[in-house]
């Protein structure tokens, strides 16, 4: 991320960013990376045919259920989307008694999984650019000239 403050642009300004339990789940079940969803569904279905038209869809909340699980266990805090939805939904309301505009980006807010059941899918939202920000740059190898 480049940081821009006062029209001067920081290539390498220190991000924090946080993870929730749907990306650490849609990373171990997405076909081009760790690809895991037949491999749970061999296993929660033993016995029984998986093959169900939604067989993809229960792999997906055993995988999630059981990432949040394991960080559970290890004493680690991961929110979960349906609890990011809410804390995004509170702020959203704090900022509007301030008068103050909420920007975000849909695709970013909305969860990878059961989007639809969370509130911040039923809502459109604005994506307003206001400095100082985060912006998104080209990664390093790909313009380093040197």
């Amino acid at each position: 991320m480049l940081l821009r403050v006062g029209g001067v642009d920081y290539p390498a300004a220190p991000f924090n960013g946080w993870y929730m339990g749907t990306e650490v789940g849609r990373d171990l079940a997405d076909e081009s990376r760790y690809n895991q969803l037949r491999v749970i569904a061999e296993r929660t279905y033993e016995g029984r045919s998986p093959w169900t038209p939604l067989w993809k869809d229960w792999a997906l909340l055993e995988l999630n259920s059981a990432v949040l699980h394991s960080f559970e266990n290890a004493g680690v805090r991961l929110v979960n989307h349906h609890q990011a939805a809410v804390e995004f939904m509170e702020f959203a309301a704090r900022e509007g008694k301030q008068g103050r505009a909420v920007s975000a980006d849909w695709s970013w807010i909305v969860p990878p999984m059961s989007g639809s059941a969370t509130p911040v899918f039923h809502r459109r939202w604005q994506t307003l650019e206001v400095l100082p920000d985060y912006l998104s740059q080209r990664v390093a190898w790909e313009s380093f000239s040197g």
